[in-house]
């Protein structure tokens, strides 16, 4: 066996304070599927193999609860443990997961003390065939930090992610072919940038973007193609204050890939962070919520 890593980025967890009301919106804006809903929580799936991409649960303030990181086998959640354990990283020991979709897991706190669990074998539905407007997966989740840097490096080294780019602002980590599965954005608190979900094509964002719009959820920042990544994008904001992306075309990439760093994405500023230059600014709002 090769080094212990992270193979895949799972799910997020949103505390929200109508768990019925988010529920809804999940369903019939974004696209999710309830594949589970117990007493205090409601697990939504994507047409993709993973159990499930969004957990909703009550709380009163909007809050990233947890991220959930996929490992290969419960050999490799076990090793993953040791080693971030060994290495003075706040961790608790592997254990059944008594939750839907069962599975076996560790939870793992990053220097900003954020919920992450690694986990292997969960139950895995079958995925379903792609639709012209529902996401897929859970594509990634984009964190603010204080220490982007040192962040980055924790992943790194504890969880064997790669830096894929680094820009002025965002390190951009993977775990897969997928360009990134996680972001560190520079912003003093150590809060929720935003999640993004995947659908299967630029059509497929246009159409779910469509609906939302229709729903009375305008598009708060696109729609663009952003450099790092070169993923297609729409930013919405859902009714808790949780920025929510779809996206599409994410770049794919092997050990073979040139790392960017700062100088390699300068962009002129009237392009608004889009590779296309179409773009609006993003809205106050958005800019607002990112910050958490």
């Amino acid at each position: 066996m090769g080094e212990p890593r992270v193979t895949g980025l799972r799910s997020a967890e949103f505390a929200v304070p109508d768990l019925a009301a988010a529920q809804r919106f999940y369903e019939d804006c974004w696209g999710l599927e309830t594949v589970a809903d117990t007493a205090g929580a409601v697990f939504l799936r994507g047409t993709g193999a993973e159990h499930h991409i969004l957990v909703l649960r009550p709380g009163a303030e909007r809050r990233l609860l947890r991220v959930n990181l996929a490992a290969d086998d419960k050999g490799t959640v076990d090793a993953l443990h040791d080693r971030a354990a060994g290495l003075g990283a706040s961790v608790d020991p592997p254990a059944e997961i008594d939750e839907p979709g069962g599975g076996y897991g560790f939870i793992f706190r990053d220097l900003d003390g954020r919920e992450y669990m690694v986990s292997a074998g969960l139950a895995e539905p079958e995925a379903q065939p792609p639709t012209i407007d529902r996401p897929v997966k859970l594509s990634h989740v984009v964190q603010n930090s204080p220490q982007r840097q040192a962040q980055s490096a924790q992943f790194i080294d504890l969880l064997g992610f790669k830096l894929s780019d680094r820009t002025g602002y965002m390190d951009f980590v993977r775990c897969s072919s997928d360009h990134h599965a996680i972001a560190i954005t520079t912003i003093d608190a150590p809060t929720l940038n935003h999640c993004a979900f995947e659908v299967p094509n630029h059509d497929a964002l246009m159409r779910a973007s469509g609906r939302m719009k229709r729903a009375g959820h305008p598009v708060e920042w696109g729609v663009g193609r952003h450099g790092p990544g070169n993923n297609i994008f729409a930013y919405f904001i859902d009714p808790t204050g949780y920025v929510i992306e779809y996206t599409a075309e994410v770049e794919q990439v092997d050990d073979s890939y040139r790392t960017g760093m700062p100088e390699d994405w300068e962009r002129p500023p009237e392009f608004h962070g889009d590779s296309w230059g179409f773009a609006a600014p993003a809205s106050e709002r958005f800019r607002e919520a990112t910050r958490g």
